[in-house]
């Protein structure tokens, strides 16, 4: 019975412990937001997604139902070139094109956009019917009386009906979630590690400059994360069935800046925090999940609010997914990826800035 109360009181100490760190409410603040920022996003595709932007042609008949319509956010084109045009260049999900001559409907989708792209269509065509009811026939029907044509096609030709579609699209984001994954593993958990065991300070000692301690240091991750981006798009070829179209070096050489750009930005944030599950809260809840979420990796960033879409565009892996998608699906050179490209550039270098500074500073105190 003796053995009781030490028990009550360990389990007291325990908690007095865990609220005085204040883990146990960063933990269940990092759990609800998990949960609520996974469950907005995942009920976002079973929304109507009337803000997604359909290319139309000029004065055409579908032009003027679909400008009039809340279904989709139509943006006007003078002719069907330049609509096809902006679909490819990313500007809008999908374009309304008329054929001259056989009265019928073709509607080109951006089928790297996954749910986004079948919203569309789903939305175009229930935008259509509602204005001409029975007006439009069956995909690939003979035209005949008073009803269209109506065609879809694909724009990269990844073949949506696939079942295998959805995994080609996840197995194109993988290398951005294993270079998010790596930095903050390979720089923030490890020099905590190293300032609990005093390694990093035994470093500060050695007749070297601290500058090429904290090189050292990045070079050797950085092979590492390339020697991961590796394994991973072989793992994306030949398990996720994603086929590269263009050259995958451009892919290598994003991931390498934006690993080093992370790496260096968890090595800022892990010089000033104590422990891993401090870290883990710190960095996870402002920095990883809104990247792994709003990046484009696991949903497209089109069927986001537009507001969510804006702030996406500051993180560096929705860059580094836009080049993926460029080099799996799009033949992308680096003509076509320099502008992501360049802002990987800026943020790697700012970084490593950061992050070399704050960890020389760290050993500069001891």
């Amino acid at each position: 019975m003796r053995k009781l109360p030490a028990l009550i009181g360990i389990m007291r100490n325990e908690i007095l412990l865990q609220f005085k760190t204040k883990l146990f409410v960063m933990s269940l603040i990092n759990s609800i937001v998990v949960v609520i920022l996974f469950g907005y996003l995942a009920g976002l595709q079973a929304q109507p997604m009337n803000h997604l932007r359909v290319g139309v042609i000029e004065g055409t008949p579908p032009a003027e139902i679909l400008t009039g319509s809340e279904k989709v956010k139509a943006i006007v084109f003078a002719d069907a070139q330049a609509a096809e045009k902006a679909l490819r260049n990313g500007e809008v999900i999908a374009s309304v094109l008329t054929p001259a001559g056989d009265g019928g409907l073709t509607v080109l989708l951006d089928d790297t956009q996954g749910a986004a792209a079948r919203a569309a269509l789903a939305n175009i065509t229930a935008s259509l019917l509602e204005a001409f009811p029975g007006a439009i026939s069956a995909p690939g029907a003979q035209p005949g009386g008073a009803a269209a044509v109506f065609e879809i096609e694909e724009a990269w030709g990844l073949n949506m009906d696939d079942p295998a579609y959805l995994l080609r699209l996840l197995g194109a984001g993988l290398a951005a979630m294993v270079v998010l994954s790596n930095a903050f593993v390979f720089s923030g958990f490890t020099l905590i590690s190293e300032k609990t065991s005093g390694t990093i300070y035994f470093l500060a000692l050695a007749p070297l400059s601290r500058l090429w301690i904290v090189l050292g240091k990045l070079l050797a991750n950085t092979f590492l994360i390339m020697v991961s981006t590796i394994l991973t798009v072989l793992m994306a070829i030949y398990l996720f069935g994603a086929t590269p179209t263009g050259s995958l070096w451009l892919l290598i050489l994003a991931a390498l800046l934006a690993g080093v750009g992370l790496m260096g930005l968890c090595y800022a944030i892990s010089a000033y925090v104590k422990e891993e599950r401090t870290f883990r809260v710190a960095a996870g809840l402002p920095l990883m999940m809104p990247m792994m979420f709003l990046s484009g990796i696991m949903y497209p960033v089109a069927i986001f609010p537009e507001w969510l879409q804006s702030l996406s565009q500051f993180f560096p892996l929705t860059w580094m997914v836009e080049i993926a998608h460029m080099v799996f699906f799009k033949g992308g050179t680096m003509a076509d990826v320099w502008q992501p490209m360049l802002l990987l550039g800026i943020f790697s270098a700012a970084m490593v800035l950061l992050g070399g500074f704050t960890v020389s500073r760290l050993m500069r105190i001891q």
